[in-house]
């Protein structure tokens, strides 16, 4: 016997043993993976994703794991978030069982979630949450610290709050510097929200920074579109040389490697401080190579401009259509994306909403969509006619339809936030409902429950308490109870010491009787106690009244409970 049991303490520490070896195995490939998505985020995707089995049946605690960095990767991929629930369940496990380090990044990611289903409020809230996790002093990573202020400035910027994203943006610096982390992204981020709040001065000092950076450590597609930022800060505060500089940094590199915002933003310095002539050999170069609609839209579209300005209303026209076609091609993308947008906040939020009013305001958003670029279309194709005959009213025509579609698109973005902000508040007034009638429910079953116990421990003990009381009490107590039966015959209430003593005395003879009331009423008074004992004794209501100077109806009821409480017990017993 003793053999098998030594085999089977040998199995089960064993069998522990190779468990979190597995465990400590499972979480090295997720630091190494974690590693990885910093530089290389979809090859570690699929990485973690080869892995995937690995994990089904593992722990609670595993399984949350593999899905916070699962969450990570897909934001460092700069893959859109689509839904909330898996890190809504990461947060929730890590709130009760998580370090301060996993629950510090299980918030960020729960903001940058929110971020993408354009839940702004929602994003701030998680991102101030993570933030303030890093800045206690159990821990603190100072990347994703500096990254969490990033993200809240990139917020309030798009929500027109310039102050607020200063404040982030300045927060988020400080950090990096504190921790020797600061790079040109950093300093041209935090340049932008002192340009967008009036403040050149400090615009210029950062801007000087991160183009600094990036003469010491070369141009690169990554970087160009910083130095695009700086040149278009440095033109409009007319600093020429730097603007130069800037330019001269972006003409090294291949055109396929220029960034977004090269084409618009060249086109101020040239303009400003060349020549619109050369702005416009540049542009029409950039519109035969490009391979960016968005870059064609923007090209095409100064170039109108710009041979309107020279009375050249041929090409002015020609460009006018290659503008409008792009433009139409951008309209088609950016519904596109739209659409995709509202499909995910659609699961998002398709707990509280029916599929049928989704897809009538879905189809109203692509009517007056489609309706607003219609317009706008025949109108420019309208305008660009009229322009090859008409120099003063072919730039004007263009720049109304282009207002006309920003108020649209403004007017269409009001009302989601409306309706937004409705659901929102319907939800919360539904949470607080439901919770009020689970916690009356639940305070009503109590009551009941503590009711029967009463009753229950009066009637178990009426018969016993009728039998017995003044044999017991007749002994070692008989002098405190002829006392307390002479004093009741009076209006005369015994002071503490004598309820001291008369306590002790019935217990003396009663060891179980106190115990017995505890457990038939859960939470008991002192005056409801006394109440039992006089009534022990076999004191009269009155005469309970006489002693305690309770109210009358108070002790009556007590006394009353107290008997159906101990007659139930002793019924039962019977």
């Amino acid at each position: 016997m003793k053999c098998i049991l030594r085999i089977i303490i040998f199995a089960i520490v064993l069998c522990t043993s190779c468990s979190r070896q597995q465990n400590e195995t499972l979480l090295v490939q997720l630091s190494d993976i974690k590693a990885m998505g910093d530089t290389l985020p979809k090859v570690a995707m699929q990485r973690l994703d080869s892995i995937k089995p690995l994990f089904d049946n593992e722990s609670e605690y595993m399984r949350n794991k593999f899905a916070l960095l699962d969450t990570r990767l897909h934001d460092k991929a700069y893959i859109t978030h689509t839904s909330i629930k898996p890190i809504k369940g990461v947060c929730g496990y890590f709130e009760e069982n998580g370090t301060a380090a996993e629950l510090q990044e299980a918030y960020y990611y729960m903001g940058s979630v929110y971020r993408d289903l354009n839940d702004y409020p929602n994003a701030v809230t998680y991102f101030l949450k993570s933030a303030e996790i890093a800045e206690s002093d159990n821990y603190i990573d100072s990347s994703l610290w500096e990254c969490t202020y990033s993200q809240l400035s990139y917020l309030y910027n798009q929500q027109f709050n310039y102050s607020s994203a200063l404040d982030a943006a300045i927060k988020g610096l400080d950090i990096a510097e504190k921790f020797n982390t600061s790079n040109e992204r950093t300093y041209i981020n935090t340049s932008t929200a002192y340009f967008e709040s009036g403040d050149t001065t400090n615009a210029t000092t950062l801007c000087n920074k991160a183009i600094n950076n990036i003469l010491g450590n070369g141009i690169s597609k990554n970087n160009a579109d910083i130095v695009s930022k700086a040149m278009y800060h440095y033109t409009i505060t007319n600093q020429y040389l730097h603007a130069g500089l800037c330019y001269e940094l972006l003409k090294s590199l291949p055109k396929n490697e220029l960034p977004r915002n090269y084409i618009p933003n060249v086109a101020v310095y040239l303009e400003r401080f060349v020549s619109a002539d050369s702005a416009a050999i540049t542009m029409s170069e950039l519109y035969a190579t490009t391979n960016s609609i968005e870059s064609k839209y923007d090209a095409a579209r100064w170039l109108t401009r710009y041979y309107v300005a020279k009375g050249e209303y041929e090409k002015a026209a020609d460009y006018a259509i290659n503008f409008i076609n792009a433009n139409e091609t951008v309209i088609d993308k950016r519904n596109f994306e739209h659409t995709t947008n509202a499909n995910n906040f659609y699961r998002y939020r398709r707990d509280k909403e029916q599929e049928t009013a989704i897809m009538e305001n879905a189809a109203k958003q692509r009517f007056w969509t489609l309706l607003v670029a219609s317009i706008s279309i025949i109108l420019l194709l309208v305008g660009a006619v009229h322009y090859y005959r008409r120099k003063n009213q072919l730039l004007g025509i263009i720049m109304n339809k282009e207002e006309n579609i920003k108020q649209a698109k403004a007017l269409i973005s009001i009302r989601e936030k409306e309706i937004e902000k409705e659901e929102s508040e319907i939800k919360n007034k539904e949470k607080e409902l439901a919770t009020l009638n689970a916690t009356n429910s639940k305070l009503t079953n109590q009551l009941e429950a503590a009711e029967n116990d009463f009753r229950m421990l009066v009637a178990q003990n009426r018969e016993l308490t009728k039998l017995t009381l003044m044999n017991k009490i007749a002994g070692n107590a008989k002098d405190i109870i002829e006392k307390v039966k002479k004093a009741a015959k009076g209006k005369y209430h015994l002071n503490d010491d004598e309820w001291k003593e008369l306590l002790g005395a019935i217990d003396k003879e009663y060891p179980e009787f106190t115990n017995e009331v505890q457990a038939k009423f859960k939470k008991i008074s002192e005056a409801q106690m006394r109440v039992c004992y006089l009534w022990k004794i076999g004191l009269s209501g009155p005469q309970v009244v006489n002693l305690t100077g309770y109210p009358r109806q108070t002790v009556f009821d007590r006394v009353k409970r107290a008997k159906i409480a101990f007659d139930a017990s002793t019924d039962s017993k019977g």
